[in-house]
């Protein structure tokens, strides 16, 4: 069978995976993660589970009947031939804010759970939630480790929330839980129900109060694939400390979901970074990330190696007392696995987020890699991004052996100057646009219009001084099959003109920026 979920929550979907038929295509079974939002049964795999388990935790009204609750399984799905079992890793609910998803009421199962199936019928064995009532985008979809420890047949988890669970796969049962990086929301698990110990300030739809929350949604996990060497009882854990302000929304209309965009039921308006160059310098200094080797044994990190940046690669563990990884900032590296003492590093010239691969070939070892940046945090980091934003995205298949000595080619950077139009908009104006553009753009484009070397700086378009090429983009959808599709769905030509003068008092503030640093005028007009 081949077994494949889907993505998009943000979007408004209702989770589910499908296994297919290898030979054929003929769908086998489907399993829904959340319940029917119109209450009727779906004649799949899941009903008898969702009837069973899921159905109460979710509130009898709320956004979910409109949006579909999410629950999407993007990642993680993996089967365990010892036990004839199927885990898969469920994401978090549609919108975030579980007081509109679902009215501040429930556990909504199954988002972010674990949940393990038959294989052959797609029927339900067991689950453990490990985020219940999901409000912070903390998925569940992060990759599963199988293992055995003691004896014992466990499953290894480190999902966005910030906690390493073992787990009994014959059971589901929590066999520990603890965190393995910075963690706020939550000051750990109560081993008599296995339920988090909540931040009474958390759950930011009650107060009506910010939360600054560590992990942020981008994880202290993410999809970057962990390792696990049986040499060493070590799993090698790709890390992300970040923060990230939850806001209920502030503005009309906003608590609403729309056609086009993220909804995700928060203010994103206010989230982000201040144009103070010195609270950005602060915030930029306390993201960062790191490469921790936990001991699921001791429920410890047995050592741990900082990077100045987060987002870094996923982790491959060898038999030769080696762990390779790729970083944000552009190199591959080589750790001692028992000690963490870095060994070899080699210059990609492009940011590493996939984990490497190895295999041998007529007797010869390789390491196999891919190059390129991307994924949610340069694409929504902004200025938070610091260093690695001016690291370039170089979709490459690096091979490496012993003796190798092939070259990468020389790559040409230049930091083109800021050249934007005269702002003749109204602070008004330019305040609509920013809401806007957090509202619709910043997920693709960055908080503050800074690309994140992803996707086009939007400060340095040659669009922002023509309002009708600017339109013909942004309504007209003129560069669809470049991935900007229209917005005319949610936006009229005075919104998009709202967007361009925001854009452009980004545009002559970075340019500011550049000419201060500098030390002289840079790129006037």
């Amino acid at each position: 069978m081949v077994v494949i979920g889907n993505g998009g929550a943000e979007f408004g979907v209702r989770g589910y995976v499908t296994a297919y038929d290898a030979a054929s295509g003929a769908k086998k079974w489907r399993f829904y993660t959340v319940p029917n939002p119109d209450g009727r049964p779906d004649g799949e795999a899941s009903d008898r589970a969702l009837g069973t388990h899921a159905a109460a935790t979710w509130s009898a009204g709320g956004q979910w009947r409109q949006s579909g609750g999410g629950g999407t399984v993007w990642d993680a799905i993996v089967y365990d031939a010892a036990l004839d079992q199927l885990y898969i890793g469920v994401g978090n609910g549609n919108p975030w804010n579980h007081g509109l998803r679902s009215g501040g009421e429930g556990d909504n199962l199954f988002l972010s759970s674990i949940v393990a199936l038959s294989p052959d019928s797609g029927e339900y064995l067991w689950h453990y939630q490990e985020t219940p009532g999901e409000t912070w985008d903390y998925t569940a979809t992060q990759p599963i480790i199988l293992a055995e420890l003691d004896g014992r047949p466990v499953l290894y988890h480190a999902p966005k929330n910030g906690f390493f669970f073992v787990l009994d796969r014959r059971s589901g049962r929590p066999l520990s839980a603890d965190m393995f990086t910075k963690v706020n929301w939550a000051t750990g698990y109560d081993p008599a129900t296995w339920r988090p110990i909540e931040a009474p300030e958390a759950r930011f739809y009650r107060t009506g109060k910010p939360f600054l929350a560590v992990p942020a949604p981008i994880g202290a996990h993410s999809w970057q694939p962990m390792s696990f060497s049986p040499a060493t009882g070590l799993v090698y854990l790709p890390v992300n400390d970040i923060a990230f302000a939850y806001l209920p929304p502030l503005l009309p209309g906003d608590d609403q979901p729309r056609p086009l965009g993220f909804n995700t039921g928060t203010n994103l308006t206010e989230g982000g970074l201040p144009r103070d160059p010195a609270l950005v310098k602060a915030a930029i200094a306390a993201t960062r990330g790191a490469l921790v080797a936990w001991d699921p044994a001791a429920r410890r990190a047995r050592w741990r190696v900082d990077y100045p940046t987060p987002w870094n690669g996923g982790t491959l563990a060898t038999a030769g007392n080696l762990v390779f990884q790729g970083t944000a900032l552009g190199e591959l590296r080589a750790y001692a696995a028992d000690s963490g003492r870095q060994l070899w590093a080699l210059p990609t010239q492009s940011g590493v987020m996939a984990a490497p691969a190895t295999y041998t070939l007529d007797g010869t070892q390789y390491v196999a890699f891919t190059t390129g940046r991307g994924g949610a945090w340069p694409l929504t980091a902004g200025a938070a991004g610091g260093a690695a934003n001016q690291v370039p995205s170089i979709p490459r298949l690096i091979v490496l052996k012993l003796g190798g000595t092939a070259r990468l080619p020389a790559v040409e950077t230049a930091d083109l100057p800021f050249d934007p139009p005269a702002q003749t908009a109204s602070a008004d104006t330019v305040l609509a646009g920013k809401r806007l553009f957090a509202r619709y753009c910043s997920v693709c484009h960055g908080s503050g219009a800074v690309g994140g070397g992803v996707t086009p700086d939007l400060r340095r378009s040659g669009l922002l001084g023509d309002a009708a090429a600017w339109r013909s983009v942004v309504l007209d959808g003129a560069l669809t099959d470049r991935g900007m599709v229209s917005f005319r769905a949610v936006l009229d030509p005075a919104g998009a003109e709202a967007l361009r003068a925001y854009v452009t008092g980004e545009a002559h503030y970075a340019r500011s920026q550049q000419q201060a640093r500098a030390g002289g005028s840079v790129g006037t007009r």
